[in-house]
């Protein structure tokens, strides 16, 4: 396997690994604070071990992850691998570069902060889960239990079957929908076990069908959806742009003539920035996948640019971003140490 697939699926499996150790850490914690829910028998020690497993694929994906930045200063030390030595005229007056060295930790505190609200979406989708999990479970322990017959059965083509139940309650008869959750199958007729709120009779289940609260997990679905899908790629740029800004506070900006290559993303291609430093000296960094890109310079050959960070760490930074006159840094790894081409 490339050692690029590679990375990406230990940062796949990371990522799953901490998602999977929020959702079972979650209705565990929601399942021992409440009173009424009863555990199956082995159902928590399988939690234990979820958590303990995931937990440890967690810690150990975090260092397989550092490992080429580890071997990378072990191979190349120092910052020379990628930046020439500072240069006098460096700046020359055009930018502030140690505001905008500042800047990218501002950038980090936003990536941060957009991680928090992807997590605060999916533990909102996931508690709602929960919530009607442990709403039915509960109902399950305290409820009423009677003697209901199956009045209908709906199985439509897309999406899950459901079936009508007739129960009674003392001096009242209830009909309601039951969502088919089981692999029984039933038809009319048939006998079944309902277990209904004497508080609220219409909020019922049967004792093979938890019958959660469809509205409450129709509405919490969504967000943890998108949790799942947005968090990953909130942290991992989160993470990304607090490693670049202390990269860069360690090694300042370098002045320098880039070209910007359009990628495909199709294509699983990002654009590659080919930078040219005073000294003759060449460098080729691909960047990172992120909201501040390069495709206002797609194709510009030679532009004025400022080159900042080491190794997978690094960050271009122009003198105007698209749509605006202030500086726009763009994330960007490199792909080998700077060479120097033979003049003729």
């Amino acid at each position: 396997m490339e050692p690029g697939r590679r990375r990406t699926a230990w940062l796949v499996a990371t990522v799953v690994a901490v998602l999977v150790f929020l959702f079972v850490g979650a209705g565990t914690t929601y399942s021992l604070l409440d009173p009424a829910y009863v555990f199956e028998e082995g159902e928590l020690p399988t939690e234990a071990a979820i958590l303990t497993g995931s937990l440890a694929l967690t810690v150990f994906g975090a260092y397989r992850l550092g490992i080429p930045d580890r071997r990378l200063r072990a191979e190349l030390p120092g910052y020379g691998a990628w930046l020439p030595a500072r240069d006098a005229t460096n700046g020359e007056g055009r930018i502030d570069l140690d505001a905008q060295t500042a800047g990218l930790r501002r950038i980090a505190r936003r990536a941060a902060a957009l991680a928090l609200v992807w997590t605060a979406v999916f533990a909102g989708g996931l508690a709602g889960i929960i919530a009607a999990d442990h709403a039915s479970a509960a109902l399950l322990v305290t409820g009423v239990r009677v003697e209901g017959v199956v009045l209908s059965v709906h199985e439509p083509t897309r999406g899950p079957s459901s079936f009508w139940v007739r129960y009674h309650s003392p001096g009242q008869s209830w009909t309601e929908e039951i969502a088919r959750d089981s692999a029984r199958s039933y038809r009319a007729g048939d006998a079944v076990t309902v277990v209904y709120d004497p508080d609220d009779p219409r909020h019922v289940r049967t004792t093979e069908e938890p019958n959660e609260n469809r509205i409450l997990v129709g509405f919490s679905v969504l967000p943890l959806v998108a949790g799942v899908a947005g968090l990953p790629f909130a942290a991992k740029a989160a993470m990304g742009w607090r490693r670049r800004a202390r990269a860069v506070a360690r090694t300042g900006w370098r002045i320098a003539a880039v070209t910007v290559v359009p990628g495909f993303l199709a294509r699983g291609h990002t654009a590659e920035v080919l930078v040219r430093y005073r000294d003759g000296s060449e460098l080729v960094l691909r960047t990172t996948m992120s909201g501040h890109g390069t495709g206002f310079l797609a194709g510009e050959e030679n532009r004025r640019a400022w080159i900042g960070g080491w190794g997978r760490r690094m960050v271009v930074l122009f003198p105007y971003g698209p749509r605006k006159p202030r500086p726009h840094a763009v994330p960007g790894s490199a792909e080998g140490p700077r060479v120097t081409r033979s003049r003729r």
